[in-house]
């Protein structure tokens, strides 16, 4: 038993000097889910690279990366130059910060909440994947109202054809 112990410790150990060298270079930063950052790049990136793209994926505009965080958990993102040296590499740390939220958790599932003036349900991974589907639903109706609002389209008389255009 002793000696499996000793084997399980210097494999532990191995693993966390090997994780501390490859992230040793890396810039740590910890981002807030459904946020968004913008870091100012000393050269023009040609390539990013990024780890995992449903915890936190990146675009670019001139030296400008935008950091996008998608989900918690652990990812990379390394950006290159166009002779592929590396220009910038972060660990990034997505969390879920949210002062203002609430998870309520029930034999069904958890359901979270946002929770400023009224608790609003919102949608997280890991939510009741019922009260989920609802939501991104009701979410994906909303914005197509207001996307044909926006275009000026007249929702009355896109519902009612068969009255003759009125209400």
């Amino acid at each position: 038993m002793i000696k499996y112990f000793g084997i399980l410790v210097f494999a532990t150990s191995m693993g966390l000097c090997a994780t501390g060298q490859s992230l040793a270079g890396s810039e740590r930063l910890a981002l807030v889910a459904d946020q968004s950052r913008i870091i100012n790049l000393a050269a023009v990136p040609a390539t990013v690279v990024v780890g995992n793209p449903s915890i936190a994926d990146a675009t670019m505009d001139g030296r400008s990366l935008f950091l996008h965080a998608r989900g918690p958990g652990l990812t990379n993102i390394t950006v290159l130059d166009a002779r592929g040296e590396t220009v910038a590499d972060y660990l990034i740390h997505v969390v879920y910060a949210d002062d203002q939220g609430m998870a309520l958790y029930t034999p069904d599932g958890r359901f979270s909440f946002a929770c400023v003036n009224d608790c609003e349900p919102v949608m997280r991974v890991g939510d009741n994947s019922e009260q989920f589907q609802d939501y991104s639903t009701q979410l994906i109706t909303k914005t197509g109202l207001a996307t044909s609002q926006a275009l000026g389209e007249d929702l009355l008389l896109a519902r009612t054809p068969q009255t003759g255009g009125s209400p």
